[in-house]
């Protein structure tokens, strides 16, 4: 019998909850058949900005819009629910209609009240701009109201106080943060340090005080004086972090120029350039500007080249559309490209880097560091390897190819060897955590250093060159690695 009731309890349940979910559906319907025309008619007062320009016309709507929704939802009479919106609709036509009178009577006033709204005068001078919204709600209240003497009284005492909140906040906004900063910087005795850059940024600041002052309502020029004045107190206090050792004599000159010179040399590997300074920073300098230009010439010039091929397969698709022929080839070429974005989206660029190779996925996982002279993968590293995984399971039906790479430093022997057994342990790893994956799908091959990717002079180039590849091949297009 306890069995019985527990079974009708659960087919009670069932069906007040399929009763329930039928009747919220047949309340939506019922909403949208009643609603449209007045939500239509809310759509357009909102465009206007009836709220703020007939505030007294858009509140009656909107207590008669609410009590439509209150009725609705408490399964009133259809006809007490359209009675209400009727009510809201008539008087959001009116407030739309108010709006135009107020556009052109209250011009002044809705122009302060945009340019402080634009100065975020919400947030940086909170009083006046609730001061002058009272006093421009009033106006409108009272245009509406067919009092337009008074309307235009009270307009122009708001449009004063947004002009005063305007400029409060474009002052706090632009000016006030650099000016805290810089006295900050004084109480650290920055100018002991770095005089001139932080006197600098005292300039800057009065002469976006100035601007301001001169003319309020281009805010261009003092916020872009102010944005300078702000980053120069902010390098003389990194000057003055800098320089302090070197007065305190706690970091000598040469340890301070060398240190200088390190972003350079840096910035040089980057582009698999040698940053020689013997001479100074103008040749380096020279030579990264040099592979800089050459880089963005060949981007635009990739970039034309794939807007091209775009073109022209459009204009393939078209013809063949026009033929009636269906595309298997862009297809399949649509489809390699969307695996492609998903396994390039599994890491962050500084884990790995995914690469075309004609139909090949080449993963090269940059994070994934040994230590020198070992072939042991360190557990920090797991995490990387199973995105690894991830995107070899992208490519389901393919053959794997580890390849492992070192720098030239080292007999070549040695890193022949080296790189043959680290490929074979990411290997080893794929295989004992991919179940799924055949042994006779994944190979190893160690190239030692015969292959670099970057320059060996350099420390950047040199550990890029100590990598490992993970080469996913498909399988109608497999070719071994003896065969490469």
């Amino acid at each position: 019998m306890s069995v019985f009731i527990r079974q009708f309890g659960r087919l009670a349940t069932i069906l007040l909850l399929s009763a329930g979910v039928a009747f919220a559906a047949a309340q939506d319907d019922l909403r949208n058949t009643l609603f449209t025309q007045t939500d239509d008619a809310l759509k357009a007062a909102n465009e206007a900005r009836a709220n703020i320009l007939a505030p007294k016309s858009y509140g009656e709507a909107a207590a008669a819009y609410r009590s439509a929704e209150d009725k609705l939802q408490r399964g009133r009479s259809i006809d007490s629910i359209k009675s209400d919106l009727d009510d809201a609709a008539k008087a959001l036509r009116q407030a739309v209609d108010a709006t135009r009178l107020a556009n052109v009577t209250l011009t002044s006033a809705i122009q302060a009240r945009d340019d402080a709204e634009a100065a975020n005068a919400k947030t940086f001078a909170t009083t006046q701009w609730r001061e002058a919204e009272e006093k421009f709600a009033s106006a409108a209240k009272r245009l509406e109201g067919g009092n337009v003497r008074s309307a235009k009284s009270r307009s122009n005492d708001a449009e004063e106080l947004f002009r005063s909140a305007e400029l409060a906040a474009i002052k706090a906004n632009y000016l006030d943060e650099t000016r805290r900063l810089i006295g900050q910087a004084k109480d650290a005795r920055v100018d002991r340090y770095a005089p001139k850059t932080l006197a600098k940024a005292e300039s800057l600041l009065g002469q976006a005080e100035h601007a301001l002052t001169r003319d309020r309502y281009d805010t261009d020029e003092p916020r872009s004086l102010a944005r300078q004045a702000k980053y120069e107190v902010k390098h003389a206090m990194y000057l003055a972090r800098e320089l302090k050792p070197v007065r305190d004599r706690d970091v000598s000159l040469e340890d301070f120029a060398l240190a200088n010179e390190a972003p350079i040399v840096s910035i040089a590997g980057s582009l698999d350039l040698v940053a020689e300074l013997d001479e100074g920073f103008d040749a380096p300098t020279n030579a990264i500007i040099g592979r800089v230009e050459a880089l963005q010439k060949e981007s635009y010039e990739l970039s034309e080249r794939r807007s091209q091929i775009f073109e022209l397969e459009n204009e393939l698709l078209s013809l063949e559309k026009e033929l009636g022929i269906q595309s298997d080839r862009l297809a399949a070429q649509e489809a390699q490209r969307r695996k492609f974005r998903q396994i390039e989206s599994t890491f962050n660029s500084d884990e790995a880097q995914v690469l075309t190779q004609g139909q090949n996925i080449l993963v090269r996982p940059i994070g994934l560091v040994f230590s020198s002279g070992s072939a042991q993968i360190e557990t920090e590293y797991f995490s990387l390897l199973r995105k690894v995984q991830d995107a070899i399971r992208v490519f389901p039906d393919s053959h794997i190819v580890v390849e492992g790479h070192t720098d030239s430093f080292g007999g070549d022997a040695t890193n022949l060897e080296l790189s043959q057994a680290r490929a074979e342990a990411v290997r080893e790893y794929l295989l004992a955590n991919m179940r799924d994956l055949p042994a006779s799908d994944v190979e190893s091959v160690g190239y030692g250093e015969s292959r670099p990717v970057a320059n060996n002079e350099t420390v950047e180039g040199r550990a890029k060159n100590r990598r490992i590849d993970v080469v996913i091949r498909p399988k109608a297009g497999v070719r071994t690695a003896s065969s490469n």
